[in-house]
């Protein structure tokens, strides 16, 4: 009956887009005072200081794929970087005691990034393509995808081990802002400093525009209208097409901190 894609909450991706594509999103779970809530399901309490994430646990991936598999679809599960999550392992696991036509791939991104290729391959599976095609044209396009952010404040990230030390030392003199993307292992890593906050979105404008994208995805933290100027502005220079802006969810909310900006394309 074709491929289902399967993907967790830290793609960030519009519930309209997850409902016409057909996306399933298994939820990633966010502790706050010792109560767990599912990232995009649950209600989250208005004072989340403190809150740390949790993967899904093998068996919530084994409900979603056994669910497909006896409806006769195949399934691509598309996870968040490895490097900052175990869900991957969960989905594998997860793969392996069920058996049969199911492929999990650690994408090595995460938010807009992450989304944007889901949404992709989401669309390939739609037309038809195998399960083999689609496993290997994520691969291609995970290759290809660029992901650029800054943070009105790093220390969410720092203190919840997503990246060094050293990003609060980079950041230590006032005004300096940093521009962050994803190393070939999916981790987060600095690619420079910037002063002040204008000039760190108008990097991530320059670094978008330099890829010279044809689609983009926008992600931010409580910074509507910041996102809306940097996708009209990156729409402007190269005629890329805005995908989607979206306020983060909870999982990248934790760590990514308000102000938050993330670009993808």
């Amino acid at each position: 009956m074709g491929v289902r894609i399967v993907t967790d909450t830290a793609g960030d991706i519009p519930r309209k887009l997850t409902e016409e594509l057909g996306i399933i999103t298994v939820p990633i779970r966010v502790i706050i005072g010792g109560a767990s809530y599912r990232d995009g399901t649950d209600k989250l309490p208005p004072d989340t200081a403190g809150a740390i994430t949790s993967q899904p646990s093998p068996w919530e991936f084994i409900n979603v794929f056994s669910q497909l598999q006896e409806q006769g679809e195949d399934v691509l599960c598309l996870t968040l970087s490895g490097v900052l999550s175990g869900t991957y392992q969960s989905a594998a696991i997860a793969a392996r005691q069920l058996g049969g036509n199911i492929r999990v791939i650690d994408t090595q991104l995460v938010s807009a990034g992450q989304g944007l290729l889901v949404t992709r391959l989401a669309a390939l599976a739609a037309q038809g393509h195998s399960l083999e095609e689609l496993a290997a044209r994520a691969e291609e396009e995970m290759k290809r995808i660029r992901v650029y952010a800054t943070l009105d404040n790093v220390e969410a990230i720092v203190q919840g081990g997503r990246t060094s030390l050293f990003a609060l030392h980079a950041a230590g003199r006032e005004g300096i802002k940093l521009i962050f993307t994803f190393n070939r292992q999916g981790g987060i890593q600095i690619l420079q400093r910037v002063r002040g906050r204008k000039a760190s979105l108008d990097r991530l404008i320059e670094l978008m525009t330099e890829a010279n994208c044809s689609q983009i995805a926008i992600v931010h933290v409580d910074a509507s209208t910041e996102a809306a100027m940097v996708a009209r502005s990156i729409e402007e220079r190269c005629q890329a097409r805005v995908l989607y802006v979206q306020d983060a969810g909870a999982t990248v909310r934790t760590y990514a901190g308000r102000g938050a900006v993330i670009v993808a394309g």
